[in-house]
C-alpha cells in the first residue's frame, strides 16, 4: 500500500510503498477513502524534522548530557549508532480519516466489513491506504454524510471537547481566538449550540471565512476588545476558546481581557501559558485545558485495550464526541465540507504539504483522496532480489524493528561474516520499510508470519513487544528455524510451556537475550566462583531509572512491567553466577502512592539455591542518575568481588586486590551473537542450554508471583 511519511533525515514528505498493516485483536482494518491534513500539528512535526543534529541539540540541551554518558559507558561506535537510529527512518502523518471496514473484530459486531466509519488517533488514523485502528477510535458514519465530511470527525471532536470544557450554553457569547481549521470548526459547533460567536484572527481571509461559518462578529487583534464590548453590551464574553498557535502568551492575556467577570477561558491550541495574575484574579476567571478530543485520550486502557468509560459517569468520551460530530453533520447542523479549500489525490501529498509551507496560500481544510484498493493486501514489499542460500551464508530475518533491534542488534549483526538479511516484520509498516532501507533487508512486511514461513530464512530474531515473544518463538522453532528471542521469554507459565513443547521437536539453536552472562567480566566473576566452589552469596543492585507510566513496558498485559521485562536479566545472571538450581524466591516491593512508580519498579527479591547459595536482586527506578546503573557483589571463601557497570571488576583477595577494567562497557551482546552463530555453524555448543533458559524464565515468573502473593514461592523442577 501507499502511505504518506515524513523523512526524519531530510524533512521531506514522501509517498512510500509499505506493506499492509495486519489487523490485531480489538482493532479494525480500514480501507481509507479520505483523510484531512491538520495544518498546525503536522506543520509543527515537519518543522522539527530535517534539521541538523546541532539544531536539535540546541532545542534540547539535555541531549548533550545523554550523549556524553553513552560515549563514556559504551564508546564512540555506540554513540554513532544511537544518533543514526534517532535521525533515520520516518514519522507518520495524519490522525483523522474516514473509510470502509475491510476486516472487523468480534468486539465490535456493530461495525462489520463494508461499514463506512470515521477513525481517529495519532499513529492509527494515518494518511495511508489501509489503517488498523482500535475499535473505540472508530465511529459509524450515518447516511447523508459523505467521506470527505466524515474525514473531519476528529478535527471536530477536538473543537467540541474545547466547547464542553467551556460549558458554553444556548444564548451565551463566546470568543474564538484563532480561526484556523479547529477554530472555524468551533464556530460551526457554537452556532449549532445556539451561541453568539465572535471570531478573532489577524488574517482578513480567516475573518471572512469565520463570518461565512456563522460568526456574528469578527475582529482583528487590535480591535478584539472593542468588538467584544459591542457584541455583549460591554459585559464581556461568557467564554473564550484559544484555538491559536503562538510562541508567546498574548492570546491568554487577550482572552482575559475579553471575558466577563467569572468567565471561562479554555486552551485548545498551543500558545505560551503565562497567565496575567492581576487580570485573572480581578475577574475571578476560570482557566481550563482541553485535552485533545475527549476523555480516553492518552489512556492506553481505553484506546488500546478497548475498556470504555461507563456512560453514567463519563457522558462524552472521545468516541462519543466523534459520534456527536457526525450526528450534527447528518442533521445538517454543521457542514464540515465547507472547510475544504483544497483536495489532492494521495500520490500528490507532497504538493499538499508544500501548500502548508506557503504563508500566503489561501487554505484551511486540505483533504487527501484515495483510489480503490486492490482486492488482495500487499503482505510484503520486496526491496531487492531474494538472497541466495549459498553454502555458509545464513539468511536472517527479524520480527520487530524497534529501538533495541535497530540500535543494538542489527548494528552488531552488520559486523558478522556470512550473514544475509532476508526480511523484516513490524506492526508499523514504516518501521519495517525504514529498517529494510537502512540495513539492506530483502523485503519488509507487517506480518511476522511472513518471515517465519519464509523457506529462505534460516534464522529468526524476535524483538517484538514482550507479550508476543513466546508465541512467535514457538512458531519459529516449529518451522525449523534457529531462533534468537529477546528477553523476556514469556509473561506467564503457559508461554514458557508453549516454547518448551516446541523445543522438544526442534533441532535449531535457541537463545534468549540474557546477554549479561556473556560479558567478559561476568565470565571472570564466574571463574572466580568456580575456583572456590561451595555456596556463594551474590547481590545485584540495579539503579534502573524512571520510565513514564504510559511506556508500553509498564503495561502488565503488553510489557509485563519492569520485574518481568527487565528483572529477568538479573535473575538469569544470578543463576549463571551461582551455577545451581533456584528452589525458592521471596519478593517484596515499595508500594509507592505515586502513579509513576508501580510496585514492579522498586522491588527486592531473595533467591535460595539448591546448593545453599543465596542471591539478592535490589531493583529501583527511583534512584539518582549519578549512581552507576548496575553493580554485582559476590562473597565466597574469604574473598569478595565487585563488578561495576560491566566495565570494572575488582576481586578482593586476602592479601591483594586485582582490578580488571575495560575501555568501554561490555554487557556481552556481541559475544553472545558470536556464540549463537558459531553454534548454528556447528563450531561449538551454545553456552546456555534451553533448560537453563527455562529455569531463569520460571524463576522470574515465580518472583512476580511472590510479589503478587506477598509470600515466598517454591520453584518446581
Amino acid at each position: 500500500m501507499r502511505q504518506v511519511l515524513l523523512n526524519k533525515r531530510t524533512g521531506a514528505v514522501e509517498v512510500v510503498d509499505v506493506p499492509d498493516p495486519v489487523r490485531r485483536p480489538g482493532h479494525l482494518a480500514v480501507a481509507v477513502r479520505a483523510s484531512v491534513i491538520s495544518a498546525g500539528t503536522e506543520s509543527a512535526l515537519r518543522s522539527s524534522s530535517g534539521r541538523s543534529l546541532l539544531g536539535r541539540i540546541a532545542e534540547r540541551p539535555e541531549l548533550i548530557k545523554k550523549g556524553l554518558e553513552l560515549l563514556r559507558d559504551r564508546g564512540l561506535h555506540a554513540l554513532q549508532t544511537h544518533i543514526e537510529s534517532k535521525t533515520s527512518g520516518y514519522e507518520v502523518l495524519g490522525y483523522s480519516c474516514a473509510g470502509v471496514v475491510e476486516e472487523g473484530d468480534p468486539a465490535a459486531p456493530d461495525l462489520p466489513p463494508g461499514t463506512r466509519i470515521a477513525c481517529g488517533g495519532v499513529g492509527y488514523a494515518m494518511h495511508a491506504e489501509r489503517v488498523v485502528v482500535p475499535r473505540l477510535l472508530c465511529v459509524r458514519v450515518p447516511e447523508g454524510v459523505d467521506d470527505e465530511a466524515a474525514a473531519y470527525t476528529v478535527i471536530g471532536a477536538i473543537a467540541l471537547q474545547g466547547i464542553r470544557q467551556a460549558g458554553a450554553a444556548v444564548g451565551e457569547n463566546v470568543a474564538v481566538i484563532g480561526l484556523g481549521l479547529i477554530g472555524l470548526f468551533a464556530v460551526q459547533l457554537l452556532r449549532a449550540a445556539g451561541c453568539r460567536v465572535l471570531g478573532i484572527d489577524p488574517s482578513p481571509r480567516a475573518r471572512e471565512r469565520a463570518r461565512d461559518q456563522g460568526c456574528l462578529a469578527v475582529a482583528d487583534l487590535p480591535d478584539a476588545i472593542a468588538a467584544a464590548a459591542e457584541l455583549t453590551n460591554g459585559v464581556g464574553v461568557d467564554a473564550a476558546l484559544i484555538c491559536a498557535s503562538a510562541p508567546d502568551s498574548s492570546p491568554v492575556a487577550l482572552a482575559g481581557e475579553l471575558a466577563r467577570s467569572r468567565g471561562r477561558v479554555v486552551m485548545v491550541g498551543a500558545t505560551g501559558m503565562e497567565i496575567p495574575r492581576e487580570l485573572y484574579f480581578r475577574k475571578e476567571l476560570s482557566f481550563l485545558m482541553s485535552r485533545s478530543y475527549g476523555p480516553g485520550r492518552y489512556d492506553a486502557s481505553y484506546e488500546e485495550q478497548g475498556i470504555d468509560y461507563p456512560i453514567d459517569y463519563v457522558r462524552f468520551t472521545e468516541q462519543r464526541n466523534m459520534q456527536a460530530v457526525l450526528e450534527l453533520a447528518a442533521a445538517g447542523a454543521i457542514h464540515p465540507g465547507r472547510l475544504t479549500t483544497h483536495r489532492f489525490p494521495l500520490q500528490d501529498a507532497p504538493a499538499a504539504y508544500a501548500l502548508l509551507q506557503d504563508r500566503d496560500a489561501d487554505r484551511v481544510g486540505i483533504v487527501l483522496t484515495y483510489a480503490s484498493r486492490p482486492a488482495r493486501p500487499a503482505a510484503r514489499i520486496e526491496r531487492t532480489s531474494a538472497p541466495r542460500a549459498n553454502e555458509g551464508t545464513l539468511n536472517v530475518s527479524f520480527a520487530g524493528a524497534g529501538g533495541y533491534a535497530t540500535g543494538v542488534l542489527l548494528p552488531l549483526l552488520q559486523r558478522q561474516n556470512g550473514i544475509s538479511l532476508r526480511g523484516v516484520a513490524a506492526l508499523r509498516p514504516d518501521h519495517a520499510v525504514a529498517a529494510a532501507n537502512r540495513f539492506g533487508f530483502g523485503f519488509s512486511t507487517g506480518d511476522a508470519r511472513e518471515i517465519i514461513g519464509d523457506p529462505a530464512t534460516h534464522v529468526v530474531f524476535i524483538a517484538t513487544r514482550h507479550d508476543t515473544h513466546a508465541e512467535l518463538a514457538a512458531a519459529a522453532l516449529q518451522a525449523g528455524k534457529h531462533v534468537w528471542c529477546e528477553k523476556p521469554l514469556a509473561l506467564d507459565a503457559a508461554g514458557c510451556e508453549q516454547v518448551e513443547n516446541a523445543l522438544r521437536s526442534s533441532g535449531g539453536v535457541f537463545a534468549v537475550g540474557f546477554n549479561r552472562r556473556f560479558s567478559p567480566l561476568a565470565r571472570m566473576l564466574r571463574e572466580a566462583r568456580d575456583r572456590e566452589g561451595g555456596p556463594v552469596f551474590i547481590s545485584i543492585r540495579v539503579n534502573a531509572g524512571r520510565l513514564p507510566p504510559s511506556h508500553w513496558t509498564q503495561d502488565p498485559q503488553i510489557g509485563g512491567g519492569r520485574l518481568l521485562g527487565e528483572g529477568c536479566h538479573f535473575f538469569d545472571l544470578l543463576c549463571f553466577l551461582a551455577d545451581a538450581r533456584p528452589v525458592r524466591v521471596f519478593t517484596e516491593a515499595i508500594r509507592s502512592p505515586r502513579i509513576d512508580l508501580p510496585a514492579h519498579s522498586n522491588f527486592a527479591s531473595t533467591v535460595s539455591f539448591r546448593d545453599g547459595s543465596i542471591g539478592v536482586v535490589v531493583y529501583s527506578a527511583d534512584g539518582s542518575p549519578r549512581l552507576s546503573k548496575e553493580r554485582v557483589e559476590m562473597y565466597i571463601g574469604g574473598r569478595a568481588a565487585v563488578l561495576d557497570d560491566f566495565n570494572t571488576l575488582t576481586i578482593h583477595e586476602p592479601n591483594r586486590d586485582r582490578v580488571e577494567r575495560l575501555s568501554a562497557q561490555d554487557k556481552g551482546q556481541r559475544a553472545m551473537l558470536d556464540a549463537f552463530f558459531a553454534a548454528i555453524r556447528g563450531k561449538q555448543t551454545f553456552p546456555q542450554s534451553p533448560e537453563s533458559i527455562l529455569i531463569s524464565s520460571r524463576l522470574t515468573l515465580a518472583a512476580q508471583d511472590s510479589l503478587n502473593a506477598g509470600k515466598p514461592v517454591d520453584i518446581a523442577d
